[in-house]
């Protein structure tokens, strides 16, 4: 099963909106499948989510994953409020009844870095394998998940069917990382994409579908080919939405070929 899902972030962009645009915008446009960013304090309790699975079931779009704040933390209560955070974002994602969360790490060399990372991770993993549910790790540009070697070391450390990775496209090329040698790397390990268009390669400034370099085509056809299940996420980064249905409409037609049942 392939699904075409758009995340909150494109129309509602960062603001404290509860949703509103995105429920309006994207059954205008044909999306079945919608993706919650959820960085704001009311966004993950239970009376939200609630409304948020009745108001997708009115709008006839499905939830797939939860998208929530970066890990990490300085110290050791910072790292026991992320631990909570997840598995509450675990929750919350199940209350939808959708099996991912989806988060990232905090500014590079910030919030513990890697080994802080880690420590959360040790800890969520196995409640999300023991809930059937998925931790989808996405690369940010100048982040703590980063590079090749930033995922080879999480995934040396701990080996989960729960934990991959979730490949953003656009970020990929906006840290200048190669994407086919991401793919090589942790092709089994992908288990969620969002598409994004990054204006030039090792630069940090995304732009909307068909103006930017990344080749997401290409990038789709092989890990589609072989044989990846999910979802395919777009997240037009852009905080201009004066012309949201034709700039959400143009990824809807150049992806909603990969669906399939």
């Amino acid at each position: 099963m392939i699904g075409l899902a758009c995340s909150t972030v494109s129309c509602d962009g960062f603001g404290d909106n509860h949703f509103v645009r995105s429920f309006e915008v994207m059954p205008q446009i044909g999306y079945r499948f919608i993706e919650f960013n959820c960085w704001h304090p009311s966004d993950l309790t239970p009376a939200s989510i609630a409304g948020m699975r009745a108001r997708g079931q009115a709008a006839g779009l499905t939830p797939v994953a939860v998208y929530g704040s970066s890990f990490g933390g300085s110290n050791n209560h910072e790292l026991s409020k992320d631990v909570c955070h997840k598995l509450r974002m675990l929750a919350a994602a199940q209350e939808l009844g959708c099996r991912r969360i989806v988060a990232t790490g905090a500014r590079r060399g910030s919030q513990g870095g890697l080994d802080a990372i880690l420590t959360v991770l040790r800890e969520v993993t196995p409640a999300a394998a023991a809930m059937e549910m998925l931790i989808c790790l996405e690369n940010h540009a100048n982040n703590n998940l980063e590079t090749i070697d930033d995922y080879a070391r999480i995934f040396d450390a701990i080996d989960s069917p729960a934990l991959g990775l979730c490949v953003d496209t656009g970020h990929f090329d906006a840290a200048g990382v190669d994407l086919d040698a991401v793919i090589d790397a942790f092709l089994p390990k992908i288990n969620h994409i969002h598409v994004k268009e990054a204006a030039a390669k090792g630069v940090e400034r995304f732009v909307r579908f068909g103006e930017g370099v990344t080749d997401n085509r290409h990038v789709l056809d092989r890990i589609l080919g072989a044989g990846y299940e999910g979802y395919i996420s777009v997240e037009l980064a852009q905080e201009d939405k004066s012309n949201l249905l034709h700039d959400l409409r143009v990824p809807y037609e150049q992806f909603r070929g990969y669906e399939r049942a």
